[in-house]
């Protein structure tokens, strides 16, 4: 690509935007070497049928332009726009060159193969990093199950279910059924913009509204859920956020009754809730998201990786400076959850929206050769999802930097980074 057109490229996407402070600078002492980045894939349809959906609440579902847990040409460009973004902060880092297309294999792109909106999301994501490059995002046969994220029912990091069922129903005060006083407000909420009619007292039949009945612990394929009210709050919640943030009038967001922040950050704990509670919990957290955890540390200690780890790690090249791992937000959770991670996100209720991104930055220290790892996340707020707006140093995307609480602060040596790692995966899952 001639230097040219991908200057102007990268100009276009630094166009300004409303005035929001960049927080991204990096110590003056010290040189960003790599960066490992899991994100979440993209907007999406509901992941349920209309016909589904309908069960459980009091009116038909809007239409999507897309089949079920589809990624929207809204969601593409959203997640187009944060690559960008994301590149031109690294080339300003100097991470990658400022005035040319990448070096070959300096970006490595991965998606899950077993999705198409994980796929399309790290085509988008690729396109944005390097504009006009034709950078390719890598993963297994299109359809094909990716065990790197799903290494418990994937078999690579199997559950023990009982223990697992043990450790859901304790994070959750010991009941299932219980509905956290922390929650309730927010399953209220909901049942008032979802099945106002359905769920009213004396409304028959009961088992009509979905706010009701009893709860368990699943295990399905090696994979444990919770069904129940909270299990079918959650999802309800996240289809009707996931209308907002496609850009549907306001009127359609939750039939009227959701379509402005406010209304979702109400219902949106529900499904935060449940998403810590199954994805979160330590001991599901360290088994679902081993093989992350492993493919995040041979990144940042900068190794190539190749049989017999690649499968079923991603094979990612020797050299790569930006290593970018597109995925779901269970796996951001799991990771999370196997770290001690937390945050919230200003401006933004979904704690892993649509192309949420955490970005392990790997820097070295000038003065005495060290090398550290420190964690940001990256996000874009409610709005700027809404609208696939453009993200620009002026208009930033939103940043939260991470403790990393085993390490007692804000950074980790890379030696010590991956210790941690390795004490939090079951031994029997680094192999």
């Amino acid at each position: 690509m001639k230097k040219g057109l991908f200057l102007g490229l990268v100009a276009a996407s630094l166009m300004a935007g409303p005035v929001r402070a960049d927080t991204t600078a990096s110590a003056s002492h010290e040189v960003l070497e790599r960066v490992v980045m899991l994100s979440r894939h993209g907007v999406r349809s509901p992941t349920k049928g209309l016909a589904e959906l309908r069960r459980l609440s009091d009116q038909d579902w809007p239409a999507w332009p897309v089949d079920r847990g589809i990624l929207t040409p809204h969601g593409a460009d959203a997640i187009r726009q944060l690559g960008l973004y994301l590149g031109a902060q690294y080339r300003r880092r100097g991470l990658l060159a400022a005035d040319s297309c990448p070096a070959e294999n300096s970006i490595f792109v991965w998606g899950d193969s077993g999705d198409q909106r994980t796929r399309a999301s790290a085509q988008a994501l690729a396109e944005g990093l390097a504009p006009g490059c034709g950078l390719k995002a890598h993963g297994l046969a299109p359809d094909s199950p990716d065990v790197l994220f799903d290494a418990a029912s994937g078999g690579a990091c199997p559950m023990d279910a009982d223990e697992a069922t043990k450790a859901v129903i304790a994070a959750n005060g010991g009941d299932i059924a219980t509905v956290p006083a922390s929650v309730a407000p927010a399953l209220a909420a909901l049942v008032q913009v979802v099945a106002p009619k359905a769920c009213a007292p004396g409304a028959t039949p009961a088992s009509a509204c979905f706010a009701t009945g009893p709860a368990k612990v699943v295990d399905k394929g090696g994979e444990v859920k919770v069904d129940g009210p909270l299990a079918r709050g959650a999802m309800l919640a996240e289809s009707i956020f996931l209308e907002y943030v496609q850009g549907m009038p306001a009127d359609q967001v939750g039939w009227g009754r959701a379509g402005t922040p406010q209304a979702l950050a109400a219902i949106l704990p529900v499904h935060d809730y449940q998403a810590d509670l199954t994805r979160r919990t330590p001991y599901i957290a360290s088994h679902n998201g081993a093989l992350l955890a492993r493919q995040i540390v041979a990144g940042v200690t900068g190794g190539a990786v190749a049989a017999p780890l690649a499968p079923p790690l991603a094979p990612v090249p020797a050299g790569a400076r930006l290593i970018s791992i597109l995925g779901h937000d269970t796996n951001l959770s799991n990771v999370a959850g196997l770290l001690g991670l937390d945050w919230t996100l200003p401006g933004q209720p979904d704690k892993t929206a649509p192309d949420t991104t955490l970005a392990f930055e790997v820097s070295r220290d000038t003065a005495t050769g060290k090398r550290y790892v420190r964690v940001a996340l990256y996000y874009q707020t409610l709005e700027d999802l809404r609208q696939a707006a453009a993200l620009t140093p002026a208009h930033p995307a939103g940043k939260v930097d991470l403790s990393l609480p085993a390490c007692g602060g804000d950074r980790c040596t890379v030696e010590d980074f991956a210790t941690l790692v390795r004490k939090a995966v079951p031994a029997a899952c680094w192999r």
